[in-house]
Protein backbone atom coordinates (compact mmCIF):
# COMPACT_ATOMS: atom_id res chain seq x y z
CA UNK A 1 0.00 0.00 0.00
CA UNK A 2 1.48 3.38 -1.03
CA UNK A 3 1.44 6.57 1.04
CA UNK A 4 -1.64 8.12 -0.60
CA UNK A 5 -3.68 4.96 0.02
CA UNK A 6 -2.56 4.82 3.64
CA UNK A 7 -3.62 8.43 4.03
CA UNK A 8 -7.00 7.63 2.44
CA UNK A 9 -7.60 4.72 4.82
CA UNK A 10 -6.60 6.86 7.81
CA UNK A 11 -8.91 9.66 6.68
CA UNK A 12 -11.87 7.28 6.43
CA UNK A 13 -11.12 5.92 9.91
CA UNK A 14 -11.09 9.47 11.25
CA UNK A 15 -14.50 10.05 9.65
CA UNK A 16 -15.90 6.98 11.42
CA UNK A 17 -14.38 7.94 14.77
CA UNK A 18 -15.52 11.57 14.66
CA UNK A 19 -18.99 10.89 13.28
CA UNK A 20 -20.22 9.71 16.66
CA UNK A 21 -21.59 12.65 18.63
CA UNK A 22 -21.47 14.97 15.64
CA UNK A 23 -25.23 15.40 15.33
CA UNK A 24 -25.03 19.20 15.50
CA UNK A 25 -23.36 19.29 12.10
CA UNK A 26 -25.69 16.76 10.54
CA UNK A 27 -24.03 13.66 11.91
CA UNK A 28 -23.42 12.27 8.43
CA UNK A 29 -20.15 10.88 7.15
CA UNK A 30 -20.16 13.57 4.49
CA UNK A 31 -20.39 16.39 7.01
CA UNK A 32 -17.76 14.79 9.22
CA UNK A 33 -15.45 14.57 6.21
CA UNK A 34 -16.24 18.21 5.44
CA UNK A 35 -15.16 19.25 8.93
CA UNK A 36 -11.89 17.33 8.65
CA UNK A 37 -11.13 18.72 5.18
CA UNK A 38 -11.83 22.39 5.99
CA UNK A 39 -9.79 22.14 9.19
CA UNK A 40 -6.87 20.88 7.11
CA UNK A 41 -7.29 23.74 4.64
CA UNK A 42 -7.42 26.25 7.49
CA UNK A 43 -4.26 24.78 9.01
CA UNK A 44 -2.53 25.21 5.64
CA UNK A 45 -3.67 28.85 5.42
CA UNK A 46 -6.04 28.23 2.49
CA UNK A 47 -9.19 29.36 4.31
CA UNK A 48 -10.27 30.93 7.60
CA UNK A 49 -13.30 31.31 9.87
CA UNK A 50 -15.00 28.18 8.49
CA UNK A 51 -18.46 27.17 9.68
CA UNK A 52 -19.76 23.74 8.76
CA UNK A 53 -23.41 24.20 7.79
CA UNK A 54 -25.49 21.94 5.57
CA UNK A 55 -28.38 22.89 3.35
CA UNK A 56 -29.86 21.30 0.25
CA UNK A 57 -33.08 21.59 -1.72
CA UNK A 58 -34.69 20.26 -4.89
CA UNK A 59 -31.90 17.73 -5.48
CA UNK A 60 -32.28 16.28 -8.95
CA UNK A 61 -34.37 19.21 -10.18
CA UNK A 62 -33.33 22.24 -12.22
CA UNK A 63 -33.07 24.60 -9.25
CA UNK A 64 -31.22 22.16 -7.00
CA UNK A 65 -28.74 23.60 -4.52
CA UNK A 66 -26.43 22.29 -1.84
CA UNK A 67 -23.77 23.60 0.54
CA UNK A 68 -21.71 21.85 3.22
CA UNK A 69 -19.70 24.73 4.75
CA UNK A 70 -18.79 28.38 4.30
CA UNK A 71 -16.20 30.93 5.38
CA UNK A 72 -16.28 34.72 5.61
CA UNK A 73 -12.80 36.25 5.88
CA UNK A 74 -11.98 38.88 8.49
CA UNK A 75 -11.44 41.59 5.87
CA UNK A 76 -14.76 40.73 4.09
CA UNK A 77 -12.93 40.56 0.76
CA UNK A 78 -13.35 36.80 0.39
CA UNK A 79 -16.07 34.23 0.91
CA UNK A 80 -15.47 30.50 0.57
CA UNK A 81 -18.31 28.12 -0.28
CA UNK A 82 -17.75 24.39 0.20
CA UNK A 83 -19.63 21.44 -1.27
CA UNK A 84 -18.57 17.85 -0.64
CA UNK A 85 -18.51 14.66 -2.65
CA UNK A 86 -17.79 11.83 -0.21
CA UNK A 87 -17.64 8.12 -1.04
CA UNK A 88 -16.96 5.61 1.73
CA UNK A 89 -15.24 2.90 -0.30
CA UNK A 90 -12.33 0.54 0.33
CA UNK A 91 -10.22 2.10 -2.40
CA UNK A 92 -9.98 5.65 -3.73
CA UNK A 93 -12.79 6.34 -6.17
CA UNK A 94 -12.30 8.27 -9.40
CA UNK A 95 -14.42 11.42 -9.52
CA UNK A 96 -15.89 12.07 -12.95
CA UNK A 97 -16.28 15.39 -14.71
CA UNK A 98 -20.08 15.01 -14.56
CA UNK A 99 -19.94 14.73 -10.75
CA UNK A 100 -17.88 17.93 -10.59
CA UNK A 101 -20.28 19.68 -12.97
CA UNK A 102 -23.26 18.62 -10.86
CA UNK A 103 -21.58 19.90 -7.67
CA UNK A 104 -20.74 23.15 -9.47
CA UNK A 105 -24.38 23.68 -10.44
CA UNK A 106 -25.56 23.01 -6.90
CA UNK A 107 -23.13 25.33 -5.11
CA UNK A 108 -23.64 28.05 -7.73
CA UNK A 109 -27.41 27.81 -7.38
CA UNK A 110 -27.02 28.19 -3.62
CA UNK A 111 -25.06 31.39 -4.12
CA UNK A 112 -27.61 32.79 -6.58
CA UNK A 113 -30.41 32.17 -4.08
CA UNK A 114 -28.52 33.28 -0.97
CA UNK A 115 -27.65 36.76 -2.24
CA UNK A 116 -31.37 37.42 -2.66
CA UNK A 117 -33.40 38.27 0.43
CA UNK A 118 -36.23 36.02 -0.75
CA UNK A 119 -34.18 32.95 0.19
CA UNK A 120 -34.25 33.95 3.86
CA UNK A 121 -38.00 33.40 3.90
CA UNK A 122 -37.49 29.78 2.83
CA UNK A 123 -35.26 28.74 5.74
CA UNK A 124 -35.80 28.76 9.49
CA UNK A 125 -33.82 31.16 11.66
CA UNK A 126 -32.78 28.20 13.81
CA UNK A 127 -30.90 26.52 10.94
CA UNK A 128 -27.11 26.70 10.75
CA UNK A 129 -27.20 28.27 7.29
CA UNK A 130 -29.53 31.16 8.16
CA UNK A 131 -26.87 33.44 9.65
CA UNK A 132 -24.69 33.11 6.56
CA UNK A 133 -27.56 33.71 4.13
CA UNK A 134 -28.62 36.75 6.15
CA UNK A 135 -25.05 38.10 6.06
CA UNK A 136 -24.82 37.66 2.28
CA UNK A 137 -28.16 39.33 1.66
CA UNK A 138 -28.06 42.18 4.17
CA UNK A 139 -24.60 42.92 5.62
CA UNK A 140 -23.37 46.17 4.02
CA UNK A 141 -19.67 45.74 4.86
CA UNK A 142 -19.62 42.40 3.07
CA UNK A 143 -21.52 43.74 0.07
CA UNK A 144 -19.14 46.71 -0.25
CA UNK A 145 -15.84 44.86 0.21
CA UNK A 146 -16.43 41.42 -1.28
CA UNK A 147 -14.23 40.88 -4.35
CA UNK A 148 -13.75 37.12 -4.53
CA UNK A 149 -15.97 34.08 -3.95
CA UNK A 150 -14.21 30.72 -3.94
CA UNK A 151 -16.46 27.75 -4.69
CA UNK A 152 -14.50 24.75 -3.47
CA UNK A 153 -15.54 21.17 -4.22
CA UNK A 154 -14.18 18.83 -1.54
CA UNK A 155 -13.83 15.10 -2.18
CA UNK A 156 -12.05 12.06 -0.77
CA UNK A 157 -11.86 10.73 -4.31
CA UNK A 158 -9.34 11.49 -7.03
CA UNK A 159 -10.12 14.01 -9.76
CA UNK A 160 -7.81 14.40 -12.75
CA UNK A 161 -9.85 16.80 -14.90
CA UNK A 162 -9.86 20.57 -15.26
CA UNK A 163 -11.48 22.94 -12.80
CA UNK A 164 -14.80 24.51 -13.86
CA UNK A 165 -14.33 27.87 -15.57
CA UNK A 166 -14.49 31.01 -13.45
CA UNK A 167 -17.79 32.86 -13.48
CA UNK A 168 -19.41 36.11 -12.40
CA UNK A 169 -22.65 36.25 -10.43
CA UNK A 170 -24.36 39.52 -9.44
CA UNK A 171 -21.07 41.39 -10.11
CA UNK A 172 -19.18 39.01 -7.81
CA UNK A 173 -16.35 36.99 -9.33
CA UNK A 174 -16.49 33.31 -8.46
CA UNK A 175 -13.50 30.99 -8.71
CA UNK A 176 -13.94 27.21 -8.74
CA UNK A 177 -11.51 24.71 -7.26
CA UNK A 178 -11.48 20.98 -6.65
CA UNK A 179 -9.74 19.79 -3.49
CA UNK A 180 -9.37 16.03 -3.84
CA UNK A 181 -7.55 13.32 -1.88
CA UNK A 182 -4.23 14.23 -3.52
CA UNK A 183 -4.48 17.87 -2.43
CA UNK A 184 -5.47 16.88 1.10
CA UNK A 185 -2.55 14.48 1.28
CA UNK A 186 -0.10 17.17 0.13
CA UNK A 187 -1.20 19.72 2.70
CA UNK A 188 -1.18 17.07 5.42
CA UNK A 189 2.46 16.25 4.60
CA UNK A 190 3.84 19.60 3.50
CA UNK A 191 1.35 22.13 4.95
CA UNK A 192 0.93 23.84 1.56
CA UNK A 193 0.49 23.21 -2.14
CA UNK A 194 2.67 25.43 -4.36
CA UNK A 195 1.04 27.99 -6.65
CA UNK A 196 2.22 27.67 -10.25
CA UNK A 197 1.73 30.73 -12.47
CA UNK A 198 2.07 30.73 -16.25
CA UNK A 199 2.51 34.37 -17.28
CA UNK A 200 2.09 33.39 -20.95
CA UNK A 201 -1.48 32.31 -20.19
CA UNK A 202 -2.76 33.56 -16.85
CA UNK A 203 -6.56 33.36 -16.87
CA UNK A 204 -6.49 33.84 -20.64
CA UNK A 205 -4.11 36.82 -20.61
CA UNK A 206 -0.41 37.09 -21.41
CA UNK A 207 1.86 39.25 -19.24
CA UNK A 208 5.47 40.18 -19.98
CA UNK A 209 7.56 40.03 -16.82
CA UNK A 210 11.00 41.51 -17.58
CA UNK A 211 13.73 40.65 -15.12
CA UNK A 212 17.34 41.51 -14.34
CA UNK A 213 19.58 39.11 -12.44
CA UNK A 214 20.95 40.62 -9.25
CA UNK A 215 24.72 40.30 -8.95
CA UNK A 216 25.01 38.73 -5.52
CA UNK A 217 27.54 36.17 -4.35
CA UNK A 218 25.26 33.66 -2.65
CA UNK A 219 25.11 29.92 -3.22
CA UNK A 220 21.78 29.49 -1.39
CA UNK A 221 19.55 31.42 -3.77
CA UNK A 222 19.36 33.50 -6.94
CA UNK A 223 17.71 36.92 -7.01
CA UNK A 224 16.05 38.89 -9.78
CA UNK A 225 14.71 42.42 -9.97
CA UNK A 226 11.51 42.55 -11.98
CA UNK A 227 8.51 44.71 -12.76
CA UNK A 228 5.06 43.12 -12.56
CA UNK A 229 2.21 45.08 -14.17
CA UNK A 230 -0.36 46.29 -11.66
CA UNK A 231 -3.16 44.52 -13.52
CA UNK A 232 -1.29 41.23 -13.25
CA UNK A 233 -0.61 41.73 -9.55
CA UNK A 234 -4.27 42.56 -8.95
CA UNK A 235 -5.35 39.42 -10.83
CA UNK A 236 -2.93 37.31 -8.79
CA UNK A 237 -4.39 38.56 -5.52
CA UNK A 238 -7.92 38.31 -6.85
CA UNK A 239 -7.31 34.69 -7.83
CA UNK A 240 -5.28 33.44 -4.85
CA UNK A 241 -5.97 35.92 -2.06
CA UNK A 242 -4.27 35.16 1.24
CA UNK A 243 -2.60 32.05 -0.22
CA UNK A 244 -0.09 34.42 -1.83
CA UNK A 245 0.82 35.85 1.54
CA UNK A 246 1.40 32.52 3.30
CA UNK A 247 -0.06 34.01 6.51
CA UNK A 248 2.76 36.58 6.83
CA UNK A 249 0.30 39.44 6.41
CA UNK A 250 -3.33 38.75 7.19
CA UNK A 251 -5.00 41.79 5.66
CA UNK A 252 -4.46 45.38 4.63
CA UNK A 253 -4.38 47.78 7.58
CA UNK A 254 -6.96 50.16 6.11
CA UNK A 255 -6.17 53.84 5.43
CA UNK A 256 -5.95 55.07 9.01
CA UNK A 257 -2.15 55.42 9.16
CA UNK A 258 -0.12 58.20 7.53
CA UNK A 259 1.74 55.83 5.17
CA UNK A 260 -1.40 54.07 4.00
CA UNK A 261 -3.21 57.36 3.48
CA UNK A 262 -0.31 58.46 1.31
CA UNK A 263 -0.54 55.26 -0.74
CA UNK A 264 -4.23 55.88 -1.29
CA UNK A 265 -3.68 59.48 -2.36
CA UNK A 266 -1.05 58.38 -4.88
CA UNK A 267 -3.42 55.79 -6.35
CA UNK A 268 -6.23 58.34 -6.65
CA UNK A 269 -4.36 61.48 -7.72
CA UNK A 270 -0.95 60.48 -9.11
CA UNK A 271 -1.10 56.85 -10.29
CA UNK A 272 1.80 57.47 -12.69
CA UNK A 273 4.01 58.16 -9.67
CA UNK A 274 3.11 54.95 -7.80
CA UNK A 275 6.21 53.05 -8.85
CA UNK A 276 8.51 55.86 -7.76
CA UNK A 277 6.88 56.29 -4.35
CA UNK A 278 5.97 52.70 -3.47
CA UNK A 279 8.18 49.86 -4.63
CA UNK A 280 9.83 46.74 -3.30
CA UNK A 281 7.52 43.72 -3.04
CA UNK A 282 9.55 40.61 -2.25
CA UNK A 283 8.41 37.23 -3.56
CA UNK A 284 9.97 33.82 -3.08
CA UNK A 285 9.81 30.96 -5.56
CA UNK A 286 11.02 27.37 -5.62
CA UNK A 287 11.72 27.66 -9.35
CA UNK A 288 11.37 30.10 -12.23
CA UNK A 289 11.66 29.58 -15.97
CA UNK A 290 13.08 32.29 -18.24
CA UNK A 291 12.45 32.75 -21.96
CA UNK A 292 15.14 32.02 -24.54
CA UNK A 293 16.62 35.50 -24.15
CA UNK A 294 16.91 35.15 -20.39
CA UNK A 295 15.24 38.53 -19.98
CA UNK A 296 11.64 37.54 -19.19
CA UNK A 297 10.13 35.23 -16.57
Amino acid sequence: MNEINRFYQSLNQDVIALQVGNEEEGGSQEQTFTRIAVDMLAEAGETENVDVAYDEKDIGKRGQHKINAYAVYDNYETVDLFISIFNFTETISVITKSEIERATVRITNFLKKAIKKKYLNEIAESTSIFEFANTLANYKDLKDKLVRINAIILTNGEYKGDFPENDSIADYKIFYRVVDINHLYKISEHSRVPIEIDFDNFDGERFEIPCLSASIDNQDYMAYITIIPGVCLAKLYERYGARLLEQNVRSFLQFSGKINRGIRETIKKEPHMFFAFNNGIAATADKIELDTTGRFI
